[in-house]
Formats: C-alpha cells, sequence, structure tokens
C-alpha cells in the first residue's frame, strides 16, 4: 500500500516493524540520532524462533531530509510521544498515515477534549492530525539485547482500526502491510475496545511490579495483591462500560492467562530497573481522568496510581 515507510522509535518494537517491514521489500526509513544511529548503519539483526535475519532500512539522522511518508509508525513509550510526533512534523504531509504504536490510552480515546494526563496543552493532538490517524494494539512480546539487536519472544496480532470505529479501506491496507511482513496484522472495526481491553489486563500488574519489584508469579501468588489487583479490574470494566469498552471476561479467569505466563518482568519493572521513564499517565492517569469525566469511582485505581507515581518521583522516573 506505501511507496514510502517511515518508523520514529528504534527501540524493540520500533526497531523489529522496521526491519521485518524492510525485508518484505518496503522502503523503509528509520529516524534515529546519535549512538543509536551510528548502531544501526550496519543493519537491524532480529532473532525470531531462533532463526537470525539482519535487515537494512536507510538510517537518517534529519526528517527533513526524507520529505514526507505515506505511513509514518511512532513507536516510542507514552512520555515520549509528544517529543517523537513534534520531530516527525517533517515526515507528515496532508495524505500521510499515522500508526502509533503504544501501550494505554491514547490522548483521543474519549469525546472532547484531549486526555491531558496523556497530552497535557493537546501538544500530541496538534502535531498529529486525528483524521490521518489510526489506532494500534500490539499484541507481541520482545526485547532489544543490543543497541541494533533485537530479540522476539512472542507475536500473537498487530490490531488496527479507525479511532471512530467501523472498518476502512485504510486499515485493513495497514494490517494487510504488516501481516504480509509477517507481523500479523488484522484490521478491527472497534480498536478502542481492544484498547481497553489490553489495558483492563495489564494496568495492575505493572504498576503493582514495579512498586513491589517483583515478578507476576509472585504478584498473582500473594492473595492480598491478588485481590487489590481484582478490585481494581473491576473498577476499570465499570469505567469500560461507561464508555462503550465493555469487558466480558472475569477478572479471575484473566488473571489465569497471566499466570501461564510464568516468572516474567513487565515492561514496567524492566523499566524501573533500567531507570527509563515509566508509563504511568497512560496506564493510569488517562483511565482515572477518564473515570472522572463520566462519573465512574475508582478509589483503588487512585490508590495504585497515588503509590506508583510517589515512588516515580522519588526515582526519577516520571
Amino acid at each position: 500500500m506505501s511507496r514510502s515507510i517511515g518508523i520514529v522509535g528504534a527501540g524493540a518494537i520500533g526497531g523489529w516493524v522496521a526491519a521485518r517491514l524492510a525485508l518484505a521489500g518496503n522502503q523503509v526509513s528509520v529516524l534515529a540520532r546519535g549512538a543509536t544511529a551510528d548502531a544501526l548503519a550496519d543493519g537491524i539483526t532480529i532473532v525470531e524462533r531462533g532463526a537470525e535475519q539482519v535487515a537494512r532500512p536507510i538510517i537518517a539522522t534529519d526528517p527533513a531530509s526524507l520529505g514526507a511518508q505515506d505511513l509514518v509508525i511512532i513507536a516510542v513509550k507514552a512520555p515520549a510521544l509528544a517529543e517523537a510526533a513534534q520531530t516527525a512534523q517533517a515526515m507528515i504531509g496532508p495524505d500521510t498515515l499515522i500508526v502509533p504504536m503504544m501501550n494505554g490510552v491514547p490522548w483521543w480515546f474519549v469525546d472532547g477534549a484531549p486526555l491531558a494526563s496523556v497530552d497535557p496543552g493537546a501538544r500530541i493532538a496538534a502535531a498529529l492530525p486525528i483524521e490521518q490517524v489510526l489506532g494500534c494494539v500490539v499484541h507481541a512480546a520482545c526485547r532489544r539485547t543490543a543497541p541494533a539487536r533485537i530479540e522476539v519472544a512472542m507475536l500473537d496480532k498487530y490490531l488496527v482500526g479507525e479511532p471512530g470505529g467501523g472498518m476502512s479501506d485504510r486499515a485493513t491496507a495497514v494490517a494487510t502491510l504488516l501481516a504480509g511482513a509477517g507481523l500479523a496484522g488484522e484490521a478491527i472495526p472497534d480498536i478502542r475496545r481492544a484498547i481497553w481491553y489490553k489495558l483492563w489486563g495489564n494496568m495492575t500488574a505493572n504498576p503493582i511490579s514495579a512498586l513491589t519489584l517483583a515478578t507476576a508469579d509472585r504478584i498473582l501468588a500473594n492473595a492480598d495483591t491478588r485481590a487489590f489487583m481484582l478490585r481494581c479490574m473491576a473498577e476499570a470494566a465499570a469505567i469500560g462500560t461507561a464508555i462503550d469498552c465493555p469487558i466480558t471476561e472475569s477478572g479471575e479467569d484473566r488473571l489465569k492467562v497471566t499466570a501461564t505466563l510464568g516468572a516474567f518482568k513487565t515492561s514496567m519493572l524492566q523499566d524501573v530497573e533500567a531507570g527509563r521513564p515509566i508509563e504511568l499517565d497512560a496506564l493510569l492517569a488517562a483511565p482515572l481522568e477518564i473515570a472522572g469525566r463520566v462519573g465512574v469511582p475508582a478509589p483503588n485505581l487512585a490508590a495504585l496510581h497515588g503509590l506508583a507515581r510517589l515512588m516515580g518521583e522519588s526515582r526519577g522516573l516520571l
């Protein structure tokens, strides 16, 4: 579908997507700077199911050198999205499709003003025209083991959809592009529900692991922690019902799925251990802002947010 694809964010997900799309024969450019750009100059190595491949997308340090792209994928952590959106301006023309790949609640998620918790000052909304944006949910796990080496642990699917709902040719085209690159792309009619469902499953384990430094198996094995998670999940489900993102699964059934993953470290725990900024606003502050707008009480989520924010401030991670 695209003559040119620009990737902003050369971390694990961004690098993997760039490599896969390039290996599939697409014209892919990765925007990177400094040591990252130097490391990627000889290619991006991806390791999947024991097999190694090296992709050589274009590596650019100046977005103006790339010009407007047909598709821009922004694969950064939520706290970095505003800056990334500003950086990508030279790559975004009036016909450019924009696909942010991020965890948590995006700025556009509810009607009315952009969510201030994830887009203070509406900087993201100003930089990324909503009529050019497609929503995306990544169900996958990978890690960057070196600046230019990415190991893929799990790929389920990349879901793509219109923020306003319904199917569209452009969402189908992006999903087909991803699928053709081996990334299991799938266009769906309600991306908001998919975003909320993923959030419902990870908005508690992530901050609890960051607070306790415990792997998921230990969190689930603790009766008090497990009960607290279920209370938080019930509140999130009530918020979802109020915004037409109902959850039909029980909290216990969802935790059983999490338990099958074993003693894994959540992404937020990994960020804490590495001293990187945490995605607290997209995972908890935004749902609480939405709860306030729709009048749904969420005292357990508020307590979890308060504790995690204090921890993040104390460690300089916010």
